[in-house]
């Protein structure tokens, strides 16, 4: 059996918005997402390269309004990110999932999803229906 690293190494995010809009992008310091580090804007076509500490877990908060996203990332090695995959539809027959949520790539989970509802249909109202019940 060779020996393991047990040297902390860094490794490179690319994130990349391929999405036809802007989108924000937060770090996310706690679980319960108190203590947000600074919100990163991104137009279509731009990215951000982030320097990791491989094996470490980070949790970002992307939002696209009305979406919104929670990424978990543990990465050992360099790996890109495309938002678009991120904001794919759950139901996409190329989705994997494991017991944390949707696998966009090895090491990036979407833990959380949130999407506006949609509207319930409006009933229509007859021009011709009387408004009340009463005859005189």
């Amino acid at each position: 059996m060779s020996p393991t690293c047990t040297i902390p190494y860094e490794v490179l995010l690319e994130i990349y918005n391929t999405t036809h809009h802007p989108v924000t992008m937060q770090v996310q310091r706690r679980e319960d997402g108190e203590q947000a580090g600074p919100v990163i804007y991104l137009h279509e076509g731009e990215s951000i390269s982030l320097v990791l500490t491989a094996g470490v877990a980070y949790k970002y908060a992307i939002k696209q309004p009305p979406r919104e996203a929670e990424l978990s990332v543990k990465i050992w090695s360099d790996t890109q990110c495309s938002l678009v995959d991120v904001f794919k539809a759950p139901s996409s027959p190329q989705r994997r999932y494991n017991h944390s949520g949707i696998i966009v790539t090895e090491g990036i989970i979407v833990s959380s999803k949130a999407f506006p509802s949609p509207s319930p249909p409006r009933q229509p109202v007859s021009a011709t229906a009387p408004l009340s019940s009463e005859t005189g």
